[in-house]
């Protein structure tokens, strides 16, 4: 990581994710992946979980070392104002600092910014895999090798994704030391993790440790981002993002990208680092694209189960993700997808949860056709849905139509009241005009409603995933229910929701 740049700070448990913020990739050169792939060495047999002990890894380590690389990155940003009282500070501080230091500065109105990472050297011919937030808003990028430290090569940005940290820059150079990519999706709990890189400046420095966990998508590192990190207690600090995260036996399998740590900024043994065949499918991806990752698009609102939601369509486990909105004119909506659907299987495989979904979809190139695999009112079905092009699409809500009629108070269900939906209400409460059902007027603290989260000025449109436009139609879905837990589809400020309502003790 840039120490000289202000990281994105995420408080988490009183604790900070740490990462300077990503930008946009600087340019494209016309290479495509199958020219790279060809360069690139790649080892998917897993490592022997058992063979005795071992005294050293120093061979693992020689295979790696010669191609992490040091990356120094430079950009132009604007000056600040200058603050007298700062400027004594420093001077009383560093005594020796030149008398017109401050003034140059402030020349052209601009600063340079610095910033120090690291990169793996993936090809012969001077291919370099490292992080987005290393690269990719960088006016100047010199790259130096362990073998020779005194000459600087400039690097130039062949594509960088800031919404999963990849970045692939090139140097002008044959012959180079390179890495073997292990496959990274046959990691497990407690295998040995090397990293290497140049943390705080020190550069080829190696720590070891294990892999703490795999799969990760709930550290909110990119915001907006797809994440699926691997975790490791190998030490990382700053200056080791973009460098190498290998195996027992030399090969690369993830890439170095950010720690969690108090507020000292220093490693407390939870490091993050994007796994090799993430990386290696971003870049396949930039190239093929142009420099631009091209991500499926479904177009829907998504939410993870929770027992009672479990317990209320019937399922005994929580895996699966809900539906709660299909945006119009939407892969979801062309296809038949409706809210309240359970989506437990994409592409041949089990959905886990709303994340990993996430992830899968934005892995599939725009224009596939792919089966969700879903359970409506209890029944499993296939869907075939035509992923269109994310970049291209913009979520809208949609919703069933009817005529409402005249108010009445009702209580639909306990510490629920109820009321008819008027044009009145709903121009004050900027519904659109798709959007049918019937009005919460208040909500009993404690009741399990509120705990479930109704709160007054919702908009109920359907009741155990059936429509509902009126307030006899909602009353007499609640009296011919027999379950336990209840599902309730609510709209409010322009989103829709599910929430599961238990109903008994």
């Amino acid at each position: 990581m840039k120490p000289s740049q202000k990281p994105c700070l995420s408080l988490i448990a009183g604790c900070a994710v740490l990462l300077a913020c990503p930008s946009q990739p600087l340019c494209a050169e016309e290479v495509k992946y199958a020219d790279l792939e060809k360069k690139i060495s790649v080892d998917k047999n897993p490592v022997a979980a058992e063979g005795g002990v071992v005294s050293s890894y120093a061979p693992a380590l020689a295979k790696v070392m010669p191609a992490v690389v040091t990356i120094f990155s430079s950009k132009s940003v604007a000056a600040q104002d200058r603050n007298p009282q700062q400027e004594e500070l420093f001077r009383r501080m560093f005594p020796d600092i030149p008398e017109d230091f401050f003034e140059r500065q402030q020349e052209g109105g601009n600063r340079k910014e610095e910033g120090l990472g690291s990169g793996v050297i993936i090809s012969a011919d001077g291919y370099i895999l490292t992080n987005n937030h290393v690269v990719g808003d960088a006016d100047e990028i010199k790259v130096t090798l362990p073998s020779d430290k005194k000459k600087e090569y400039v690097a130039k940005v062949v594509g960088a994704d800031p919404q999963t940290d990849v970045a692939l820059i090139k140097i002008d150079a044959m012959d180079l030391p390179h890495v073997v990519i292990g496959d990274s999706s046959l990691l497990k709990i407690g295998d040995v993790a090397l990293a290497v890189g140049n943390p705080l400046g020190l550069e080829q420095t190696a720590t070891i440790g294990i892999i703490s966990a795999v799969g990760r998508s709930d550290v909110n590192i990119i915001e907006q981002g797809y994440e699926n990190f691997i975790q490791t207690d190998a030490a990382i600090n700053r200056g080791n993002s973009g460098g190498a995260l290998v195996d027992a036996t030399g090969r690369l399998i993830g890439i170095p990208t950010a720690i969690q740590s108090n507020f000292s900024g220093g490693n407390i043994g939870i490091g993050f680092a994007i796994p090799s065949n993430m990386a290696l499918n971003i870049v396949q991806r930039l190239l093929d694209g142009g420099g631009i990752v091209k991500r499926g698009f479904l177009g829907v609102f998504l939410r993870d189960l929770d027992t009672n939601m479990a317990k209320a369509l019937g399922q005994d486990n929580t895996n699966g993700v809900l539906v709660a909105e299909i945006g119009e004119k939407t892969p979801a909506e062309a296809a038949g997808m409706k809210p309240g659907d359970l989506i437990v299987g994409y592409d041949g495989k089990p959905v886990q949860g709303m994340q990993q979904l996430r992830l899968d979809i934005s892995n599939t190139t725009p224009g596939s056709e792919v089966v969700f695999e879903i359970i409506r009112k209890g029944k499993k079905t296939d869907l075939k849905v035509k992923l269109g092009d994310l970049e291209d699409n913009q979520l809208a809500a949609s919703g069933p139509s009817g005529r409402p009629k005249a108010p009445k108070d009702a209580d639909l269900i306990e510490g629920v009241m109820v009321d008819e939906l008027d044009e009145e209400t709903r121009k004050s409460l900027q519904a659109d005009e798709a959007v049918e059902g019937v009005l919460v007027k208040s909500v009993k603290d404690g009741a399990p409603a509120a705990e479930a989260g109704l709160r007054p000025g919702m908009i109920i449109t359907q009741i155990d995933q059936s429509d509902v436009t009126t307030l006899d139609e909602a009353r007499k879905v609640v009296e011919d229910f027999k379950g336990d837990v209840l599902l309730l589809q609510v709209y409010m400020a322009g989103r829709r929701d599910i929430l599961a309502v238990p109903l008994k003790d």
